[in-house]
């Protein structure tokens, strides 16, 4: 192997590892947010308006989201969230179903940080974590078969 072989292969791992790390990160710290949300004490609160908001992409395309807006009380002072589960936020072919259970006027169960309780999620399950792996896994097969594609084209 050549000098500049071995640099750009190099460049490769590295930046392989840098975003591996970024990868594990994130998921990292929504497990361990997850396990704290299970941790929170809960409250009744009021579904004040539900609806489906299509949002452009830089794509052309678009996609739908689940939109809650909910009230609830803790200590005798009303709070307004509209946060559905901890993690990203998720739209897309689900986000019927998730506004469908949560109408307007409904009665819903309200899980807040007690710490600061205008922190609050509706559930206490984070959709969709299992697209960061599968992302993670598809970045790392893709960069590890850009490695002999550099090194064949560099042995021209």
């Amino acid at each position: 192997m050549n000098a500049e072989l071995l640099l750009v292969v190099g460049i490769i791992v590295f930046v392989l590892l840098i975003l591996n790390v970024i990868f594990l990160g994130i998921i990292f710290f929504m497990r361990r947010r997850m396990t704290a949300v299970r941790q929170w004490p809960s409250t009744m609160g009021t579904v004040n308006t539900s609806y489906l908001e299509r949002r452009s992409s830089t794509d052309g395309g678009s996609t739908n989201y689940p939109v809650v807006q909910y009230s609830y009380q803790v200590g005798g002072q009303t709070y307004n969230g509209m946060k559905i589960a901890p993690g990203p936020e998720v739209g897309g072919t689900g986000a019927g179903k998730v506004m469908a259970r949560y109408p307007a006027g409904a009665q819903v169960m309200v899980f807040y940080n007690p710490q600061n309780p205008s922190d609050a999620v509706l559930e206490t399950k984070a959709p969709a974590q299992w697209i960061l792996w599968l992302i993670l896994i598809v970045f790392d097969i893709a960069l590890c078969a850009v490695i002999p594609i550099v090194w064949w084209s560099m042995n021209q």
